[in-house]
């Protein structure tokens, strides 16, 4: 049986894979092999792709790493050879790391060869020549690639400063900009901010990047580069790039990984978002992980995808479609009693609910929502309520990510300044959110909601549940997510006549007859009563607030106390 053999081939740049250095090296190996009389092993190409050993890389994470695994487990046997073009392909490490690998794989027993001198170090060997040899040609490496790193590092240095001073770096932008042929700025394609634009209007109305993605390509808008179409994934990136409100975030490689370096350069890009608008996209991404994401229908069939639970169990109330005929059609139904667990709940058809919820719980003021006549002074409010919850769940993440610093062992002193720091925004923001809420209600005109007549709630609702409205998807969307900012908490009682061990309210007692109750954001506990088979009509109404006050947050307690979640 023929010596084994072993190729070893790192290439650390994507010009050196692009050129001839793979192919050179490999026939190189092959060649070595043939004409000693070795047997290149099966599998026996290790290969590092893109990995650099500079700072051992190659060998933590990398297939230099797996070879000496094998040579320490037997599966590498003594005595086989490993072939690499030159040492520095096996480190370029500071000569004492580049040594103490270099002398633990010939003591292991290996035979090592350098391909482009052929040069073999046999194992185990304690010739002088050849130790001072791989020495001289290992710490030259390690020089080279030092004096490389500094003088990156310090062209980088210089681009961030000019970054900061919003002077551009490179060429390289954002797919919706361009280096101006002076290379003094950036400027707008205008065509493709218009895209980017719409995508983030389409997220912060409810849309979901699938669904975006979809509209995209179904309009035949073009892409800013992919040959076939546009990808959630793309859709994702536009989305969590803050590039499109200005900011340019510098990084540097650590362990191969890719890592934020320093503060983000404010207004280095010219914003093609408004960051209110930026902030409710964001703030709608992160509820739709929360309350009900996924693909939704081509009507954006459920509005309560995430609201609505179940008055006797406390789980999930679902949308079921049971298709077309006689006893077809959309649902709304309990979890648990859909999968027979107990619950008493039964089914109660979607569109009469619907109907019933929109034309009864005003606080949605459909006609601001549907209709172009929208009250402007509360649709400010509520953009910008949306925002300013948008940056607080981003100034929390940061947060969470600042105290993970710290628990690593971070700076102490620079990470408690920054903490004050994202404190203190926090605080500002929480003091505009309550100030925003305050002008939200006094700008509600409850006599004008009051005042709406029958027909106008009728031909809004009917304007919603139209089928085949090419905007209906973005209306919906739009209603689903204001629906998810103004109801706390919903709960739905499906059963005419109300199970034994379901705790009524005292402003309950003696009613019967399915109903549901909606505790509302800083507004009222609606108790409503539809009619069956007349959702425009209810039985009765209750509002468990006088609107002084704060509202009982108790008043949806009415779990039975035989229910096991």
């Amino acid at each position: 049986m023929k010596t084994q053999a072993y190729s070893y081939l790192r290439l650390s740049t994507g010009p050196q894979l692009r050129g001839d250095g793979k192919r050179r090296q490999l026939k190189a190996s092959r060649a070595y092999a043939a004409a000693n009389g070795l047997e290149l092993a099966e599998d026996a190409e290790y290969e590092d792709i893109g990995v650099s050993a500079f700072k051992g890389a190659n060998l933590r994470g990398g297939k230099l790493g797996q070879f000496l695994e094998a040579v320490h487990s037997g599966v590498v046997k003594p005595g086989s050879f490993l072939l690499v073009e030159s040492l520095d392909r096996l480190s370029r490490q500071e000569l004492l790391k580049a040594q103490s690998l270099f002398l633990g794989i010939i003591q292991a027993g290996i035979n090592v060869v350098t391909l482009a001198d052929n040069r073999v170090y046999p194992a185990g060997t304690n010739d002088l020549g050849d130790l001072i040899y791989s020495l001289v040609v290992m710490a030259r490496a390690h020089e080279e690639s030092l004096t490389k790193s500094r003088r990156i590092g310090s062209a980088w240095k210089n681009k961030r400063a000019r970054a900061a001073a919003r002077v551009p770096m490179t060429k390289w932008c954002p797919a919706w900009l361009r280096l101006s042929d002076d290379r003094s700025c950036y400027e707008p394609i205008l065509e493709r901010v218009e895209v980017v634009r719409g995508i983030f209007e389409d997220a912060a109305s409810g849309m979901g990047i699938y669904s975006i993605a979809v509209s995209l390509n179904q309009r035949g808008v073009p892409t800013f580069g992919s040959p076939d179409g546009w990808h959630t994934s793309y859709v994702a990136k536009i989305l969590a790039n803050r590039a499109v409100i200005g900011e340019f975030q510098p990084h540097r490689r650590e362990n191969g990984k890719r890592v934020a370096d320093g503060e983000p350069s404010r207004d280095y890009y010219p914003a093609v978002v408004d960051e209110g608008l930026f902030y409710r996209a964001q703030l709608a991404k992160s509820e739709r992980r929360v309350n009900g994401a996924g693909r939704k229908g081509a009507a954006f069939t459920n509005l309560f995808s995430g609201l609505a639970m179940c008055a006797y169990c406390g789980s999930p109330v679902k949308l079921e479609n049971k298709g077309s005929g006689r006893k077809g059609g959309a649902y709304m139904i309990c979890h648990r009693a859909l999968r027979r667990l107990g619950c008493p709940a039964v089914r109660w058809r979607y569109r009469d609910f619907e109907t019933s919820f929109l034309a009864f719980v005003e606080e949605v003021d459909l006609g601001r929502l549907v209709n172009e006549s929208a009250d402007n002074a509360q649709h400010k409010h509520e953009t910008e309520i949306a925002a300013i919850k948008g940056k607080l769940a981003q100034l929390g993440d940061l947060m969470e990510k600042t105290y993970a610093v710290l628990e690593g062992g971070g700076p102490i002193e620079f990470v408690t300044t920054k903490l004050k720091e994202l404190e203190a925004q926090k605080v500002e923001l929480v003091k505009r959110h309550e100030s925003c809420l305050k002008e939200r209600e006094q700008t509600v005109s409850r006599r004008e909601q009051l005042l709406r007549s029958r027909d106008e709630v009728r031909e809004t609702i009917d304007r919603l549940q139209r089928v085949g409205d090419p905007e209906l998807f973005k209306l919906r969307a739009r209603l689903a997510a204001h629906l998810k900012t103004l109801v706390e908490h919903l709960s739905i009682a499906s059963l005419r006549e109300q199970p034994e061990g379901y705790k009524m309210k005292p402003h309950q007692k003696g009613k019967d007859g399915r109903h549901f109750t909606v505790l509302l954001q800083n507004g009222p506990v609606r108790i409503i009563y539809p009619r069956t088979n007349e959702p425009l009509s209810y039985l009765e109404q209750v509002i468990a607030w006088d609107g002084k006050g704060k509202p009982p947050r108790d008043s949806l307690s009415h779990v039975l106390p035989s229910a096991s979640r």
